[in-house]
């Protein structure tokens, strides 16, 4: 049956998930998918919030099924894991609830998988971010993905350099991810901003090599030390992923901006060809805990386990579980003892077995 294959797949990339995560130091914890929404509110923003399902419990609390885990988890550590040495690496498998405004938004509920990475910050946290995606995707046979790398610092001191107010901001951030870059100058050319600030922040919104990209932002930058050492750590980021091997899975893309709003650094997001939507998104958001308790930096990842399965179930869903075809011993039902010590020693072994009946002559 198909459903079977499914959810037989859907354990396997959970799994593999799980594996790769404790390979590299991160312990799971459980997010509830309920919570109180007055105090989770103050990680989520307008958009978030819109989104969410909410309701009143019999004792009058407000409460909310879970619409994004990295906030759910930054208000745990927040409340619960403050004065844990860190950093601290968790991992978790969850569900997501957000109501649906479109035919072509996510659905309704979803399940994510992912890690957070709390109370490390630079290039080799955000590295190491880049390094797990990678190996999960490599370890479910995942094929033709890329990762687009961007920065959410370098576009926040363009636009905070041009002097726009938060409404215009957010219009220019949305032409950029829009890829419109005409858009983009005419809204910033009615400020009056400067044109250096202005065809910086075009440049994002142009579909070009991000190399190409970084280079005439630094151009445009010269005498701007704090985007100059951004842009320098950009480079460097992609440099080191290179050298390691992953040149031709992960590139930058400067106007790749979207995503959660509380992103603060570098982010991406982990596209498949011949799928409709992202599979999987990180980043860095070293506000978001500061909303819960003292800041404090982290990064994260999260994996659409059902957009994953999807994929795979439809095109390769054998390449990750592809067992022998030796897992069915059959049981005469007239003298099933000796079937099922063989059951039994091959269980033992920790090797598949499925039991048939066999029938009658």
């Amino acid at each position: 049956m198909a459903l079977d294959r499914s959810m037989s797949l859907r354990r396997e990339v959970a799994s593999r998930a799980m594996q790769v995560f404790g390979g590299w130091g991160y312990r799971e914890i459980q997010v509830p998918i309920l919570d109180y929404f007055d105090s989770l509110k103050q990680g989520l923003d307008a958009r978030q919030i819109a989104r969410s399902l909410r309701f009143v419990d019999r004792t009058g609390n407000l409460m909310v099924l879970q619409p994004d885990l990295t906030p759910a988890i930054a208000k745990v550590y927040a409340y619960q894991l403050q004065g844990t040495p860190l950093p601290l690496r968790l991992s978790y498998a969850g569900q997501v609830v957000r109501t649906e405004r479109s035919l072509t938004d996510e659905q309704l509920e979803s399940n994510q998988i992912g890690i957070e990475l709390i109370g490390a910050r630079g290039l080799v946290a955000d590295v190491e971010m880049l390094l797990i995606a990678l190996e999960f995707l490599e370890k479910i046979g995942m094929e033709s993905y890329q990762l687009n790398v961007a920065d959410h610092r370098t576009a926040h001191l363009l636009l905070a350099a041009t002097g726009a107010p938060s409404r215009i901001r957010h219009e220019v951030g949305q032409a950029i991810v829009a890829r419109d870059a005409d858009a983009v100058r005419e809204i910033l050319n009615g400020l009056g901003a400067r044109e250096v600030y202005v065809e910086a922040l075009a440049t994002l919104a142009e579909l070009r090599n991000g190399m190409t990209q970084l280079e005439v932002i630094r151009d445009l930058m010269s005498t701007q030390v704090n985007i100059l050492e951004r842009l320098d750590y950009l480079k460097a980021v992609a440099r080191t992923i290179a050298d390691l091997g992953y040149a031709d899975q992960v590139r930058l893309d400067l106007g790749e901006l979207g995503g959660a709003s509380y992103y603060t650094g570098l982010a991406f997001n982990v596209v498949v060809e011949g799928v409709g939507r992202e599979v999987g998104r990180g980043g860095r958001y070293d506000d978001l805990i500061g909303h819960f308790g003292a800041e404090t930096p982290a990064v994260g990842l999260s994996f659409s386990l059902d957009t994953i399965v999807e994929y795979l179930h439809g095109t390769q869903a054998g390449r990750i579980s592809r067992r022998p075809d030796d897992s069915a011993i059959y049981v005469d039902p007239s003298d099933p003892i000796n079937g099922f010590h063989i059951a039994l020693a091959r269980r033992r072994k920790d090797k598949p077995t499925c039991v048939v009946q066999r029938p009658h002559e």
